[in-house]
């Protein structure tokens, strides 16, 4: 009776302690990964480095900044592709803990466990830091996220300053990666439709002007970076262009006709940022371009009530999340062993 006494006791002190369990197991997993990458390529130095090894060697059609920046990690990492993959993982782990500090300007409550919940999170780790092939690290993503993440750290606060850094940053990130471009018409409709004139000039004006200086000026002064974007568009083998755009005119338009009055705009960001995903799916066939359906469903505050019989279940949208992106790993294991990639 004693010993089972003692066993609930023993348990009851593990789960108080379950959020600092589950972000340290994050972190702790991050840690091993990058020595089980640096053991495997120095057991077997001719093992690719995936896109870790890519990104080392040359730029692949980036927008601008996301190059410079690139370029800029590249002279740090002194010819040494180990200290490029250092570079990408502490890109990794910066972002994963900085989305805490999304969670708090998005008042989530219980923000450490939501944020232990996301450092586990099975379909982020598998497509940004998790590979038993090479390396699984994608450091141009984490440089879209750290400005995407900026600039949400910035949206839920009504002073105007705040206004100024949201747009800016996400501006920064549309020059890094070109993800969360198409958001731009529909922040520009809806502002407009809801007659929000103040906040209307502020993007005009701060989102413009980043993107004059961050992304025009470039691609019309150097002509790679032109050449790049005109190719960008049109890469991807696996459908013709006519073809991959159908799925992302079909979100915009049901977008249209269906949330564009109710949405706000951090939903207009999210909705057009999956619609981006699914055209670089269709030339692509990868499902890390829906890695931000996480943001989607952690940040979007709700409680879901399943009825199993005589059982009622309280499921919040942080679980819930967590939960389903066993399904994108599911789907992303059924790609591997189709061989599409």
């Amino acid at each position: 009776m004693e010993e089972l006494e003692y066993n609930r006791s023993l348990l009851k002190k593990i789960l108080d302690k379950k959020v600092l369990i589950l972000i340290f197991t994050g972190i702790f997993l991050r840690v091993v990964m990058l020595m089980y990458y640096y053991y495997t390529h120095s057991i077997y130095p001719e093992r690719s480095w995936g896109d870790v090894g890519l990104n080392f060697d040359h730029n692949r059609l980036y927008p601008p900044l996301g190059a410079m920046i690139l370029d800029t990690f590249r002279i740090l990492s002194f010819g040494s592709i180990e200290i490029f993959a250092f570079w990408s993982f502490i890109w990794d782990l910066g972002v994963v803990l900085m989305f805490y500090y999304v969670l708090k300007a998005f008042n989530v409550k219980k923000a450490h466990y939501a944020l232990g919940l996301f450092l586990i999170n099975p379909f982020f780790f598998l497509n940004n830091t998790f590979s038993l092939e090479n390396c699984g690290y994608h450091i141009t993503d984490t440089f879209f996220f750290f400005f995407l993440f900026l600039a949400l750290m910035h949206y839920p606060k009504e002073k105007k300053y705040s206004k100024y850094l949201f747009y800016f940053f996400l501006g920064l990130s549309i020059c890094v990666k070109y993800y969360t471009a198409p958001a731009l018409l529909s922040i520009f409709l809806k502002l407009i439709f809801e007659k929000k004139w103040k906040e209307f000039k502020i993007f005009i004006f701060i989102t413009g002007s980043t993107l004059l200086l961050f992304l025009l000026l470039p691609t019309l002064i150097f002509n790679q970076y032109l050449a790049d974007l005109l190719t960008w568009y049109s890469t991807g083998k696996a459908f013709p262009i006519y073809i991959r755009i159908i799925p992302t005119i079909t979100i915009a338009m049901y977008f249209i006709f269906f949330r564009f009055k109710s949405c706000d705009i951090f939903e207009i960001i999210m909705i057009s940022t999956i619609s981006m995903a699914t055209f670089m799916f269709f030339s692509f066939p990868y499902l890390r371009w829906f890695q931000i359906i996480i943001f989607y469903g952690i940040l979007t505050k709700k409680e879901f009530l399943f009825n199993l019989g005589r059982r009622k279940i309280k499921i919040d949208n942080h679980v819930l999340t967590f939960y389903l992106s066993f399904i994108g790993v599911f789907l992303a294991f059924v790609f591997i062993v189709l061989g599409i990639k």
